[in-house]
Order: C-alpha cells, then sequence, then structure tokens
C-alpha cells in the first residue's frame, strides 16, 4: 500500500498581503484615534454669570429634576403634536397641561415615588398665547419643593410658528429661590432679572477640564 502525501499550497503573495491588510487596519486606528483626540479638544463655552453648570452647581434633587427635564423636554412637543392631531377645525391648538404629563407618566411632572423624594415641586402651567395665536412662550413652572434648599424650575418652550414651519427653542432655567412666581414672559433678559439662570448641560468629562483645565 502506497502512503499518500498531503502538500499545502499556500497562495503566492499571501504573507505581503497580509502585511497590507495589517498596515491599512493600523492606519485606520490611527486615523480614528486622531479624529476623537480632535473632536475632544474644542474649546469650552464660557459660563456666563447668568447661567448655571448642570454638573457642578445643581446638588441633590435639584440635579435629578434637571436630568429628568433635560431627558424629556425634547418629548413635550410630539405630546403637543398627538393631544392635538384630532383637533376640529377651528379648534385652538393648546400645549400640554399637568394632567396631560400624568397621563404620559412624564417626569419629573409625574407625582410619583421619584417625585416625592425629589422635593414634590409644585408645577403649573403658563400658556400666554391669544386665541388663534400659534406663538410665544409656553413656560412650565416648578417650585416650593420640601427639601431644604432647594430651587426652583422653569422650562420655557419658544414657539415659532410660520407657514408651515415650526421652530421651538426649548430651554431649562433655573433659581435658587425656594419660592417662585410665574414669570409674564419667557423672554432671557426678564428672567436675569428676576434671580433666573439658564443651565448649561456640559458633560462631566467638559466640567472637569473646565474647573480644572485638564
Amino acid at each position: 500500500m502506497s502512503s499518500t502525501t498531503i502538500d499545502l499550497v499556500r497562495p503566492a503573495g499571501s504573507r505581503y498581503e497580509g502585511l497590507v491588510l495589517l498596515a491599512i487596519a493600523l492606519i485606520f486606528a490611527g486615523g480614528v484615534a486622531l479624529y476623537v483626540d480632535d473632536s475632544g479638544s474644542g474649546e469650552l463655552e464660557t459660563i456666563y454669570e447668568w447661567q448655571v453648570s448642570a454638573f457642578n452647581s445643581l446638588t441633590g434633587a435639584d440635579q435629578a429634576i434637571y436630568n429628568s427635564l433635560y431627558t424629556v423636554k425634547d418629548e413635550i412637543p410630539y405630546i403637543y403634536d398627538d393631544i392635538n392631531y384630532f383637533n376640529a377645525p377651528g379648534e385652538k391648538f393648546r400645549w400640554p397641561n399637568l394632567q396631560d404629563f400624568q397621563d404620559y407618566l412624564l417626569p419629573p411632572f409625574l407625582q410619583d415615588t421619584s417625585w416625592e423624594q425629589n422635593g414634590s415641586l409644585k408645577w403649573s402651567l403658563y400658556e400666554p398665547l391669544p386665541e388663534g395665536e400659534m406663538q410665544g412662550s409656553t413656560m412650565y413652572l416648578g417650585t416650593d419643593g420640601a427639601l431644604p434648599g432647594q430651587g426652583s424650575f422653569l422650562l420655557v418652550i419658544g414657539h415659532v410658528h410660520a407657514g408651515f414651519y415650526n421652530s421651538n427653542s426649548i430651554v431649562v432655567w433655573w433659581n435658587e429661590a425656594n419660592h417662585a412666581e410665574m414669570p409674564e414672559s419667557g423672554f432671557r433678559d426678564s428672567l436675569i432679572l428676576q434671580g433666573w439662570r439658564e443651565v448649561v448641560a456640559y458633560s462631566g468629562d467638559q466640567e472637569v477640564e473646565r474647573i480644572y483645565g485638564e
């Protein structure tokens, strides 16, 4: 019986192709690293006296409430569309009220255990839109928290409607006062004069760089 010998024949240039693939992978990885480093090296915006840092200045319940507002603020225009979708012709459009937020289970307005743990803020809605008007500032005020040192919050939705174009500017404001009255308007300068400060949502890494320069 004759034995059979099996010879493995490697493709010509396989070693060269492997080196080429390795080089391409290294170049790609280096490019990604440079992009990430460049993206993270941009200068941070200045926090002005009329602003407050979400990461560095807000603490405890106030920080938790802001985190909830920041998370859900972009959902409110969708709820607006939802509750007005079946409006009859000529029926006035409206922004969600506090009961709508209960129905949609939307924190921090939802009166659940988390709401109680974060001071049970009393929320109210101010919608200063004249009959038939589709632009202005809708404001949600959260004040009179039950926890020591707790401030107040104001969610301002600047709504502009022109033809088929809608634009919403949503800003969160904070006031160190435990009790605050509902402002008459959502204009920035007016709010600043009343003690409100816009909350700037820098990330933790950005705050460390801004404060310590690292």
